[in-house]
C-alpha cells in the first residue's frame, strides 16, 4: 500500500555556546512556535504515528505534533543525528572535522560513522518505518544532517553541506512509501516563516 511520510526537521534550539555537543540542547521560544505552526498547517493527513530521535531537540519537537494530533511517540535510535564528534570538542574544531567527512564521504571520524555510512543508516530506518505504518501517514522528526543525506539520494543528488545548510527549522518534506522510497516535496516552511537559524546540527 501507498503511504505517506513527513520528515520533519526538529525546531529551533537554545544553541550551546562552549561544546560541539547539541544532544541535550532544549528547543527556544521560537521553536515551540515554529512547531505549532507547522501543526496548524500541516501539509498532509494527520498523522497516525509520530517517530523521532532520541534527541532533546527532536522528542521537544515530537511531544508537540503527538500532543496536536493526539498520537503516541516512537524514539527511533537509527533517526540519531550524524556528528563528526561527539565528546563536546569545541565549535572550531568540530567545523574543521565535518568539512573533512563532506569533503570525503568514507573519511572516519572519531564518532566512528561516516558521511556514507550515515547515508545507508538514514536511508534504512526511514524504509523501516515506512513498512511498519504500510500505508497509513507518520510523521518522521529528526534533524538536518541526516535528513539531507536521505533527500539527497531520493533525488540522485550527491549530498552536500550547502543543501543541508539550507533546511530551515521546523520544515517539512513528504515522502511517498510504496514498493520504494519517492521524494514528493523537498523540506519547506508550512505556516508564518521561522527565524533565521543556525545550520543543521
Amino acid at each position: 500500500m501507498t503511504g505517506t511520510l513527513v520528515l520533519v526537521r526538529h525546531g529551533e534550539i537554545v544553541r550551546p555556546a562552549h561544546t560541539s555537543n547539541f544532544d541535550r540542547a532544549p528547543l527556544s521560544e521560537d521553536g515551540e512556535s515554529q512547531m505549532r505552526a507547522l501543526t496548524r498547517t500541516w501539509p498532509v493527513n494527520r498523522p497516525t504515528a509520530v517517530f523521532a530521535s532520541p534527541l532533546r531537540r527532536s522528542i521537544e519537537s515530537a511531544l508537540l505534533l503527538a500532543e496536536a494530533f493526539h498520537v503516541l511517540i516512537t524514539k527511533r535510535p537509527c533517526l540519531k543525528e550524524w556528528s563528526a564528534d561527539e565528546s563536546g570538542i569545541p565549535q572550531p574544531e568540530y567545523k574543521e572535522l565535518e568539512r573533512r567527512a563532506w569533503a570525503d564521504f568514507d573519511f572516519l571520524p572519531p564518532s566512528k560513522e561516516s558521511i556514507a555510512h550515515a547515508v545507508v543508516r538514514g536511508r534504512r530506518c526511514i524504509e523501516g518505518i515506512a513498512k511498519e505504518v504500510d500505508g497509513s501517514t507518520a510523521a518522521i522528526v529528526g534533524h538536518g544532517a541526516l535528513f539531507s543525506l536521505v533527500t539527497s539520494a531520493l533525488k540522485g543528488d550527491r549530498p552536500t553541506e550547502a543543501y543541508k545548510d539550507s533546511i530551515p527549522f521546523a520544515s517539512a518534506a513528504i515522502l511517498e512509501s510504496g514498493s520504494d522510497l519517492r521524494l514528493i516535496r523537498d523540506f519547506q516552511v508550512y505556516g508564518n516563516p521561522s527565524p533565521r537559524g543556525d545550520p543543521p546540527r
